[in-house]
């Protein structure tokens, strides 16, 4: 009885933290109101309702010479906002109420994943740690790719840590159990470039695994190769499952980058952009390509090479700028999320100068926002900062206790701290900004409610004993 009342209350307090996220998430987008997409975010806007205008638009050889950016961004994002602008017209409001739903899913997803990783309770506190992130929270009324990616990528990692066929299953099973993890990982893939990393992490997790069961045997009718395949260690069968659902799913628009943009990318275009980007001497980060070396390169795979040839002659003539760099890099990507805030002070104003009648509606507009602003980049901006470093903090201490310990970190709670490491390894050679840490801030919650729960129940220990 007290173990079904205990689980009654998690379950009970697992709903109160969906509801919250639910709330926090509706209230920031009803507050928000005036908020329109700029920058990227009206570009993403842009490709959605155009391609929700002609469903052909992506598919057309004059799309990836006239719209440069779309070459350099996978195509889920805007095709998701195409279905919805399809569905209820071009208004960018409607995708920000969607996003309330996805940050829900998201976080459910999030402690399914922490559960399997270190118990209900931990999954419980990394659900709250997602719910009330500031940086998820306010993000969800941009319109953003993250919403879309961190509800796949959450996804994605439980369906790979869940529990997988019992003792003596066949390797076909083991397939069946595993692929949908790569579907998931391909998809989240289509929505940001970077995801590309975390199946590779899953598969060498699972490749690493060490299994309690080893797979049946195949039947009298089986090849030989086909006997040897199911033979293998269980693990190495899920982790060629991954991998191969993950290239599966993303083969479709491979194909569509080698027919229509005439280079078979396997996502987008842009890696070795970016690579010159993080390499080259100056400030980092985006600049007009008119103020490069690649000034005057209009075809997409001719700017990847030329940029990846560029950033490899500032590495051979620099090796020491290579690291300085990629410290500066990662001191960017853990700067704090400012950016999430700073987004939403974005409204139109209508211009008292070309509608006189109009100036007392502007001025009352701009009056509200600055009352806005002030609690945005004021008290909410210090929260924002704080919970990334609070997550930072817990994510560390639960590897650093775990490397320490002779019985070292739960399998999953390694894959999580593998997918952090990975990333800001990738982001460490290419190049980053605070909005690139956005993924990771769920397994580090994850890690994070690990350390909680631990300081949470070592006190109850020593008062049992």
């Amino acid at each position: 009885m007290p173990v079904k009342r205990s689980t009654a209350t998690i379950d009970r307090a697992l709903w109160a933290a969906l509801l919250a996220a639910a709330l926090v998430r509706a209230a920031a987008v009803l507050w928000l109101g005036d908020t329109i997409p700029y920058s990227d975010y009206f570009y993403y806007h842009e490709a959605g309702r155009m391609q929700a205008a002609d469903w052909g638009f992506l598919f057309r050889h004059e799309t990836v010479l006239k719209f440069a950016k779309l070459n350099w961004w996978p195509p889920g994002y805007p095709l998701f906002l195409a279905a919805l602008y399809s569905l209820a017209g071009a208004h960018f409001r409607v995708a920000v109420f969607v996003q309330v739903v996805l940050g829900v899913l998201t976080c459910a997803f999030v402690y399914a994943f922490a559960t399997r990783a270190a118990g209900r309770r931990a999954g419980l506190i990394a659900t709250w740690l997602i719910a009330l992130d500031p940086t998820y929270v306010f993000t969800c009324n941009l319109i953003a790719s993250e919403n879309l990616f961190a509800p796949l990528l959450a996804l994605g990692l439980w369906l790979a840590v869940r529990d997988g066929p019992g003792p003596g299953a066949t390797g076909r099973a083991i397939v069946r159990h595993f692929a949908p993890a790569g579907v998931v990982l391909g998809l989240a893939t289509l929505v940001r470039a970077a995801g590309l990393c975390v199946p590779w992490v899953v598969a060498v997790w699972l490749w690493k695994r060490t299994p309690d069961h080893a797979t049946a045997e195949p039947s009298a009718a089986a090849t030989d190769r086909a006997h040897r395949f199911f033979r293998l260690h269980p693990g190495r069968v899920a982790a060629v499952a991954v991998l191969g659902a993950f290239f599966l799913t993303l083969a479709p628009w491979t194909a569509r980058n080698a027919f229509v943009a005439g280079s078979p990318a396997l996502v987008c275009f842009g890696g070795g952009l970016n690579f010159y980007f993080g390499q080259s001497v100056g400030p980092l980060g985006y600049r007009e390509l008119s103020t490069t070396p690649l000034a005057g390169l209009h075809d997409v795979s001719t700017i990847d090479r030329r940029g990846y040839a560029l950033g490899l002659s500032y590495i051979a003539h620099d090796p020491l700028g290579f690291v300085t760099r990629g410290v500066r890099k990662i001191g960017a990507l853990f700067a704090p999320p400012t950016y999430a805030l700073h987004a939403n002070s974005a409204i139109l104003i209508p211009d008292p100068q070309a509608q006189p009648e109009l100036a007392g509606e502007a001025a009352a507009k701009r009056a509200r926002q600055q009352a806005k602003d002030a609690v945005l980049h004021g008290p909410l901006a210090f929260v924002a900062a704080l919970h990334t470093y609070l997550l930072l903090a817990g994510a560390v201490f639960v590897v650093w206790r775990g490397s320490r310990s002779g019985v070292g970190l739960a399998p999953e709670l390694w894959l999580a701290a593998s997918i952090v490491a990975v990333w800001i390894v990738v982001h460490a050679v290419f190049w980053a900004q605070p909005r690139f840490r956005y993924p990771i801030e769920i397994p580090m919650a994850v890690l994070a409610a690990a350390t909680l729960r631990s300081r949470y129940d070592e006190p109850r220990a020593k008062t049992a004993r």
